[in-house]
């Protein structure tokens, strides 16, 4: 059968590519596992369901804050299975519609594993035939790690893929990881009455360069505040089971949980689907090599997504696999720059960042000036009782350009798309400065931060 483009994985970015492809004019084709992944680890096991439960956690915390809007509550109960069976259907729902969209455009989708045969062959074990294309798209997503000795077995040591078969809630439970899947779940668990443990190996939560470690602070000190037990350069050194699990931690001390969960990160999905045979080349750390197209070694073979870089994000994979398309087509305006990925993390707090830190700013040999402003003098979050956080932006000193923006508090994630449109836009802080957003409104933090660069700080004066 003869394709303009055949995709593996119809994930994230395979369906986004596939799409937008559709758009464009090609004849397409996925190859993906079964039925059941399709929307790969994005919709199935990972963003989708983790934000639906995370809607929740967000909820009782605002329930909990009834009271100063004259709501009294008598007694919350709790339904671990109803809120299982509600999530699930969302991701099933999902799930169906994509399948039976594209079958409504004329989209095939061939189910098996995809197996590269040569630059413009796919063999599909399962169905066992073979697909040739003009190109070819690589979207086959990212897997679980584990650590150590700690094996997940899905009944008292999860992965990320297994939690989602936990129907009941645990007493006490221990997270191996404080980074963006660790935090995320800490919260969750525990604005669902779970007694959270968190270990983290290095000094801080979120420990990622692109991320400024006054976020890593303000969630520490509220994740503390909700009941989470934080424990930096902690690590687990041996556990035993017993009516649960025994686990003795570096710093000396013993929790007794009823299961783990290891947040500790993925691997990208390139063994077992002919890589080596094509000549498609790899990096030290099994990533695939992409130039700014997102093409690789082998001109008609492109990758997005997961298997490109440690970046595993679902819009990163949906924005790669458009840009390849593009170049596909002859476009060359279009390309990949991570430096434009917006990354949200979704825990107490949103924390939304893009670009560089401040940190990163100065490593990068920039002279720059940085606006902060707080929301805690933000009408609108005041309103909402939501006044913790901040709103950072980081600017060139000299041309006025948007080299990062940091945002802690409510609706991050949604905020920080004001700004990576400008920093894209090659617009400088003089813009944002000047704009005019309405009243009350939790963008008016930007515009203040955007003045307090350009215009300069403002100064208060303490008299007597």
């Amino acid at each position: 059968m003869e394709f303009d483009l055949v995709i593996l994985g119809a994930g994230s970015g395979g369906y986004e590519a596939g799409l937008y492809a559709y758009r464009r004019g090609m004849k397409v084709a996925f190859v993906e596992l079964s039925p059941e992944t399709v929307g790969g680890s994005c919709l199935n096991r990972g963003c989708i369901p983790s934000k639906y439960m995370r809607h929740g956690a967000y909820l009782l915390e605002k329930l909990s804050k009834g009271e100063k809007y004259g709501i009294l509550f008598d007694g919350l109960k709790l339904d671990p299975q109803k809120l299982a069976e509600s999530r699930d259907k969302v991701v099933n729902t999902i799930r169906e519609n994509f399948k039976k969209f594209a079958e409504k455009l004329g989209i095939r989708i061939f189910y098996g594993r995809g197996i590269l045969k040569d630059p413009n062959t796919v063999y599909v074990e399962g169905e066992e035939r073979e697909i040739r294309a003009k190109f070819i798209l690589l979207a086959t997503g990212s897997s679980c790690t584990s650590l150590g000795n700690l094996k997940p077995d899905g009944k008292r040591i999860f992965n990320t893929d297994q939690i989602w078969g936990l129907k009941d809630f645990p007493k006490r439970m221990l997270i191996v990881g404080g980074g963006a899947v660790g935090v995320e779940f800490a919260y969750i668990y525990r604005m669902y009455g779970v007694d959270v443990v968190v270990v983290e190996i290095m000094d801080r939560l979120l420990p990622y360069p692109s991320i400024p470690e006054e976020s890593s602070r303000y969630l520490a000190r509220k994740l503390k505040r909700l009941g989470v037990d934080v424990r930096l350069k902690t690590h687990i050194l041996s556990y035993s089971e017993e009516e649960g699990l025994k686990v003795n931690l570096s710093d000396g001390s013993v929790v007794e949980v009823d299961c783990i969960l290891l947040g500790i990160g993925r691997k990208p999905n390139t063994e077992g689907i002919g890589l080596e045979e094509v000549g498609v080349e790899k990096d030290g750390k099994g990533f695939v090599k992409v130039n700014e197209y997102c093409q690789t070694s082998i001109k008609t073979i492109y990758a997005c997504g997961d298997i490109t870089s440690p970046l595993m994000l679902a819009h990163k994979a949906m924005y790669e696999g458009k840009v390849a398309v593009s170049h596909m087509l002859g476009n060359g305006d279009w390309r990949r720059n991570e430096n434009l990925i917006p990354k949200v993390i979704y825990s107490a707090y949103e924390i939304a960042s893009v670009g560089l830190t401040e940190d990163q700013a100065e490593d990068e040999g920039y002279d720059y000036r940085v606006g902060v402003v707080s929301f805690m003098s933000n009408p609108k979050a005041m309103d909402d009782g939501e006044d913790e956080g901040f709103v950072r932006l980081v600017v060139d000193d000299h041309t006025g350009k948007i080299l990062g923006c940091h945002i802690l508090g409510p609706h991050a994630g949604e905020l920080l798309h004001q700004v990576i449109h400008l920093m894209k836009a090659g617009m400088g802080v003089d813009s944002l400065a000047k704009a005019v957003f309405s009243h009350p409104s939790l963008s008016e933090s930007i515009i203040q931060s955007a003045m307090e660069v350009y215009y300069g700080p403002m100064t208060w004066i303490r008299k007597g």
